[in-house]
């Protein structure tokens, strides 16, 4: 398996993730089933809140849908909404078949980590 995922939050708004990734995967693997989450109810989404990576070679974090849809591409050493950015928030905007899942794809060898920041948005108990 080229993907290994941690829970390092699972809050009533929030959860961070941290992936280590550890060989060649040449299709997207799920790395958040948001439906796992605390709190999922209905049709659970997230929003990619911040990013932090450091990845050999170019890997994709993507929505889960029946054609899935790229939300970043990552490729050495950077970070999205780290420091002092104020980016705004990653919606998932995945079409037909959307899920809420994240998956990730990378078509080379790879070794890294990427941690993940998001925010719950809709489909959790603890949200009206």
């Amino acid at each position: 398996m080229a993907y290994t995922t941690q829970t390092l939050v699972d809050s009533d708004f929030e959860t961070v993730t941290k992936t280590t990734i550890t060989g060649t995967n040449g299709t997207a693997t799920k790395v958040v089933d948001v439906s796992e989450l605390a709190g999922a109810a209905t049709n659970p989404r997230v929003s990619i809140v911040a990013c932090q990576w450091s990845v050999s070679s170019t890997t994709e974090i993507e929505w889960d849908a029946t054609s899935n849809v790229t939300c970043l591409t990552l490729n050495g050493t950077g970070s999205y909404n780290g420091g002092r950015q104020s980016l705004p928030s990653l919606a998932n905007n995945a079409g037909s078949g959307i899920t809420g899942d994240i998956f990730f794809e990378n078509d080379a060898a790879c070794i890294g980590t990427v941690w993940l920041k998001m925010k719950k948005v809709s489909g959790f108990d603890n949200i009206t």
